[in-house]
């Protein structure tokens, strides 16, 4: 992939894009291009509480609108170009999963235990189900039917058009200690596949529900949780769990093809060779064929989001300011970029958009950068 670089200091009607000198040198030397920063809440929203609460839910970028859930009670339609708001609709408790769009609707699931399918272009509630507990996952729609998991690991599988009840499955909720997290169903050839709290896998009949396999996979009841999403390629599912383990299964039946031990695991992605994931302090490369590791960048800044592939492009952000962009072959930074308060929500692409990459802070800041279109960091 070509890359544009520019010898100069980019400039917005913020100022200089950014100011570095307190934090550790970008061991690549660039940062991509500044569009845009709109802030969703003023610094009033945003002040007075001990603990506030942090973002989670990633961008969605249809069209020419961005819609956006927040944690303040609140789920927001953008301009893509500018980040003006075009609606905002209340939703007691806020949002912390991704929505999805289907057919001029908006699917996403909320805190207060609902879940919603809205008029993409007004924001009004078509049909919402109560499910009595948080949704924070990602919502799946395949020929009409909508599937989500709630986080006492109920998986329900719904009409589009309606939210008619279609089928539910429990793998129930008995662990001591559990991470705060969701993984997201999979489709596939006829299947869902989905990880849950208690360490398990389970494959379903994508129609009907019925359990096709099941297989735990950690053992105790403590930080067991799969809250990545699994992915699957190839008749194999790729699968990693919070006490550190990364697994290659057998899609058919769950055997185990090979697995790795690490230190936690809190992202994972592929290409056609690799698997890729991170710790808390590093993103590893690994084989998809044998496990074997291929590259390791260190970072030590706790928790990523999820990775976003890009061409060769590896891009994620932490919860310390700083969004990363790798090199897939060989995991050396490509660019750094500093946002305001550092990101929980997996950063989103929108190629329609001139290439624009779209970064919701911690703190409600939406950021709209150009991957592809690199200066010069400053001291």
């Amino acid at each position: 992939m070509k890359y544009i670089l520019l010898p100069f200091i980019f400039f917005t009607a913020f100022g200089c894009s950014h100011s570095l000198g307190r934090f550790p040198k970008n061991e690549s030397g660039w940062i991509p291009k500044q569009h845009f920063i709109a802030r969703l809440f003023t610094p009033s929203d945003l002040t007075g509480r001990l603990n506030k609460p942090e973002e989670r839910s990633s961008p969605l970028i249809i069209g020419d609108t961005i819609y956006q859930g927040s944690v303040r009670n609140h789920f927001f339609a953008l301009s893509r170009k500018s980040g003006k708001m075009i609606w905002k609709k209340f939703i007691e408790g806020g949002v912390e999963s991704n929505p999805q769009y289907f057919d001029g609707k908006i699917y996403v699931g909320a805190n207060d235990g609902h879940f919603y399918c809205l008029d993409a272009k007004s924001g009004k509630t078509i049909w919402r189900y109560n499910t009595e507990t948080e949704i924070l996952s990602r919502p799946l729609i395949k020929g009409g039917i909508v599937y989500f998991l709630t986080v006492k690991n109920g998986l329900y599988a719904l009409k589009s058009d309606t939210g008619k009840w279609l089928w539910y499955y429990n793998k129930g909720y008995s662990q001591k200690i559990s991470v705060r997290g969701t993984s997201s169903p999979v489709f596939e050839d006829g299947k869902i596949y989905a990880g849950f709290s208690d360490g398990g896998i389970a494959v379903l009949n994508a129609f009907d529900g019925a359990v096709i396999w099941s297989k735990k996979l950690t053992q105790g009841d403590k930080f067991v949780d799969i809250d990545v999403t699994p992915i699957v390629s190839e008749r194999r599912i790729f699968v990693a769990t919070s006490d550190g383990f990364v697994y290659a299964l057998n899609s058919i039946d769950g055997g185990i093809r090979w697995k790795r031990k690490f230190s936690g695991a809190n992202a994972l992605a592929n290409d056609n060779s690799r698997i890729y994931f991170s710790t808390h302090e590093d993103v590893i490369a690994l084989d998809q064929d044998d496990g074997e590791e291929v590259w390791r960048f260190r970072f030590k800044e706790g928790a990523t989001t999820d990775f976003l592939l890009i061409e060769d492009q590896l891009i994620f952000g932490t919860p310390s300011s700083y969004v990363y962009s790798l090199a897939t072959d060989n995991g050396e930074p490509i660019w750094r970029y500093t946002t305001d308060s550092g990101l929980f929500a997996q950063p989103a692409f929108a190629p329609e958009s001139n290439g624009r990459l779209y970064l919701f802070t911690r703190l409600a800041s939406l950021h709209a950068i150009d991957p592809f279109y690199l200066l010069p960091e400053t001291e």
